[in-house]
């Protein structure tokens, strides 16, 4: 049995080590803690838009104003990638 816990353990290192990263600033965090931040703003800028966009007048229907709010995060994002 201690063999097997053993091989697992030596599996398993490496596999928690690839799924980490070292940045100076932040330390040590997991690779998709930043997609995860990053789409938690994303989202929240998306329910601002369409809170705005409700607030505006510039539709009743909340369907229609997030969909208007997330073509407008998309663009603002677009943009912002492939300017230098």
């Amino acid at each position: 049995m201690n063999k097997l816990n053993l091989f697992l353990l030596a599996c398993l290192f490496p596999l928690i080590l690839c799924s980490c990263s070292y940045s100076s600033s932040k330390g040590w965090s997991f690779s998709n803690s930043d997609s995860f931040k990053e789409e938690k703003e994303r989202r929240r800028s998306v329910d601002w838009k369409t809170d705005r966009i409700l607030e505006i007048g510039g539709t009743k229907d909340r369907a229609e104003a997030r969909r208007r709010a997330k073509a407008e995060v998309f663009e603002e994002e677009f943009f912002r990638s492939s300017r230098p």
